[in-house]
């Protein structure tokens, strides 16, 4: 389904550019190709053509300036939503407070920068073709079956988290997934819901690894750069 038979309206984006990231200061707006991640990620969601309305959800007055001045509405965030702590569901369910017009809500990472905008259209025609659907989530498998886990015990030996699995090939265990974080669509029901994605009824759409760069500690934003600088 392509974006121009996905019907826009109802359709909110919020992206929660938090001011306060500890390890890497101002992380929203760091420098991609000249441009701030939050400007990248507020692109994407445009060019995926399929939101009403995009808004940034923040604490800092340097990233609320900024989305004004692209012509994006803002809302302020609380204190009481804007330490390290506080998760993603009541941040989305405080935005949709302030705009109560929405039937879908799509949360995206400022700093998802390598996101495919058609990756959004996908999570979209699933919601509006599954109308039962809560949640359509981006999703990434794990490089290594996490059923051959390893760990070290007290004495620093090497284990296996499940030694049953010794002798299972790769190729014959169950294919695991994890949230790859980067964004999730859902109903405006759902995310008032308090309930997380996993409880609900949830669809995945799979994600790259480049899509998927999680962008954590300096180094991780280094290699983001780099590897942003490479494709685009």
């Amino acid at each position: 389904m392509t974006a121009s038979h996905i019907n826009r309206s109802n359709s909110v984006a919020i992206i929660p550019a938090r001011g306060g990231s500890e390890r890497i200061p101002l992380k929203n707006m760091s420098d991609f190709g000249g441009k701030p991640a939050l400007h990248r990620v507020i692109s994407i969601a445009k060019e995926s053509d399929i939101f009403e309305k995009i808004i940034v959800s923040t604490d800092n007055s340097i990233i609320a300036d900024y989305a004004i001045s692209i012509g994006v509405d803002i809302i302020r965030r609380p204190d009481k939503l804007s330490d390290n702590l506080t998760p993603i569901q009541p941040v989305i369910a405080h935005a949709l407070s302030k705009i109560p017009d929405f039937e879908f809500a799509c949360m995206i990472l400022p700093t998802a920068v390598l996101l495919h905008p058609q990756r959004l259209q996908s999570a979209k025609a699933l919601l509006s073709r599954y109308q039962e659907l809560d949640f359509a989530i981006g999703i990434r498998r794990y490089d290594s079956p996490p059923q051959r886990a390893l760990f070290l015990d007290n004495q620093g030996n090497v284990k296996m988290e499940q030694p049953e699995m010794f002798h299972k090939r790769s190729q014959d265990l169950r294919k695991l997934y994890f949230d790859a974080g980067q964004f999730s669509f859902g109903t405006r029901t759902a995310w008032l819901s308090g309930k997380p994605s996993f409880l609900l009824r949830t669809r995945g759409i799979e994600l790259s690894r480049i899509e998927s760069i999680d962008i954590d500690e300096p180094e991780d934003l280094e290699f983001a750069q780099r590897l942003f600088d490479t494709i685009k």
